[in-house]
């Protein structure tokens, strides 16, 4: 792209193309650190972030000529209160938020609403942040795949986010949990890889972009990347200075502990956040499709947290927001950033033009816009897949709780019959209550109280509950209780 200024008010045509380009998948990626010297295909790009375990990044010289995005994935873990316009202000141009996730019992799959999806999602849309969603996966085949899919597609329409909403795909998070390895224990490549591919053919069957999110071990073992259709984006973990993994990843989360302006955890304090790196292709390619872009690539600070660009296929004048959508990258201070303008159903792809954001114009700080009323998921069609629940669960909290040799003792006050079919638990060796793990107490309304084995021992323990009641084939679940703190031996 030509990166020449033009005056504010004077248009210019940009001739660019669509770089056929939208290619991703949560956990760190754990591969033997053979660490060689610094390679000379190798660069070096620092976080922008702070408390990501390593001052410097080697990223593979595939990358030299790319724009290195940096943004974050988020799920419930973090704070309703997160505040998207300081975390912009920090350097976040994308967030990739998880929308629904399947609980890992050995018996059936169980598919569950994030609880704080809709509301970050408006948040980030509200204060120019770019977004994706993740879907949470414990499949263990292609019919599994396939319904968590479209269990994730009827959620999005029914907050009424469509294809033309999302920046980035809609992304698989492959990942073991739980126990040993989960309802996930023993499960071959072939049918990782199966379920991956279901998945995503669902996904890009309702128009909307498909990624696959994965460690570098989970990449390596149990999935057969070459069996994915071109357009399915890889997103690669691996907490480390460098990314080990083979596979043609576009985005690399490289830390699960970064400290964002903004961003909070489920205590609703600075918390460890994921976050990532995103490669973007700047050198002009060649399209057939879209033929021209035009607009002013000097503008106000204003006009720069939404840039304005028209787009043509030989003649015709393309439509913003059902042909083609423009985010901002960098565009939030003083200085120089992109528009990422990404086609939407056959135009595809996206094209990167350079922006310059004037100086002389108004103040560029970033807000935080309220945004309580931006979605609704009052939708009749799709009301068992609603965050509030059709029957009254009523949540619980910790009674009595303690620690015991490599385990911990927990009671929880009992709930009526009418309001619980039993109790979970939720635990974590993180305050933040990341990497964490669910286990059932009590099948029934009066099971309140369990031994809970843990993995480490002379440590502190983070510990939350919740009710969840049984109805119409349906689970439903309460509020997570506040956290507690317990020392096991």
């Amino acid at each position: 792209m030509n990166n020449r200024n033009t005056r504010k008010k004077t248009s210019r045509i940009l001739s660019t193309a669509l770089v056929l380009v939208l290619t991703l998948s949560l956990m760190a990626g754990i591969l033997p650190v053979i660490d060689p010297a610094y390679a000379a295909s190798e660069f070096k790009y620092a976080s922008p972030f702070s408390k990501t375990g390593y001052s410097t990044y080697y990223h593979n010289g595939r990358f030299t000529d790319n724009l290195i995005v940096n943004g974050v994935d988020i799920s419930d873990w973090q704070s309703k209160k997160c505040r998207f316009g300081d975390a912009k202000a920090a350097g976040v141009d994308y967030s990739i938020m998880r929308v629904t996730w399947t609980s890992y019992g050995r018996s059936k799959l169980v598919l569950h609403n994030d609880e704080n999806f809709s509301y970050q999602y408006a948040n980030a849309k509200a204060n120019g942040v770019m977004c994706g969603v993740y879907v949470f996966s414990q499949a263990k085949n292609a019919t599994e795949g396939a319904r968590e899919a479209q269990f994730a597609i009827d959620r999005l329409r029914a907050l009424g986010i469509g294809p033309k909403d999302l920046a980035l795909p809609v992304y698989m998070d492959y990942e073991f949990a739980g126990g040993v390895l989960g309802r996930m224990h023993g499960i071959s490549k072939t049918a990782a890889t199966n379920a991956a591919v279901a998945f995503c053919n669902t996904i890009k069957s309702a128009g909307y972009t498909p990624g696959i999110y994965a460690n570098t071990t989970f990449f390596g073992s149990y999935l057969a990347t070459a069996q994915f259709a071109p357009d399915v984006d890889l997103w690669c973990a691996q907490y480390y200075k460098r990314n080990q993994s083979g596979v043609n990843y576009s985005k690399w989360q490289y830390s699960s502990s970064a400290k964002i302006d903004g961003m909070l955890s489920y205590l609703g304090t600075k918390g460890r956040i994921d976050v990532d790196f995103w490669y973007l292709n700047k050198k002009e390619a060649k399209s057939s499709v879209v033929t021209k872009i035009k607009g002013k690539t000097t503008l106000s600070a204003a006009d720069a947290k939404a840039p304005k660009f028209k787009l043509y296929d030989g003649s015709k004048l393309l439509k913003e927001g059902t042909d083609y959508m423009v985010g901002g990258i960098r565009n939030n201070k003083i200085g120089n950033g992109y528009a990422y303008i990404k086609g939407i159903g056959k135009y595809g792809g996206y094209a990167l033009v350079p922006i310059k954001i004037d100086s002389k114009s108004a103040d560029s700080e970033t807000k935080n816009i309220s945004c309580a009323n931006y979605l609704t998921e009052a939708s009749d069609a799709y009301s068992s897949y609603l965050d509030v629940p059709t029957v009254i669960v009523k949540p619980t909290k910790i009674k009595k709780i303690t620690g015991k040799k490599q385990k911990f003792y927990v009671i929880v006050y009992r709930k009526a019959k009418k309001n619980a079919s039993g109790y979970q638990v939720k635990y974590s060796r993180n305050e933040d209550m990341s990497d964490s793990v669910i286990k059932t107490i009590g099948r029934k309304y009066n099971h309140v109280s369990k031994n809970i084995s843990t993995n480490a021992r002379q440590m502190y323990y983070y510990v939350q509950v919740r009710t969840y009641k049984d109805s119409g084939g349906t689970r439903y679940y309460s509020s997570w209780s506040k956290v507690r703190s317990v020392w096991v031996k």
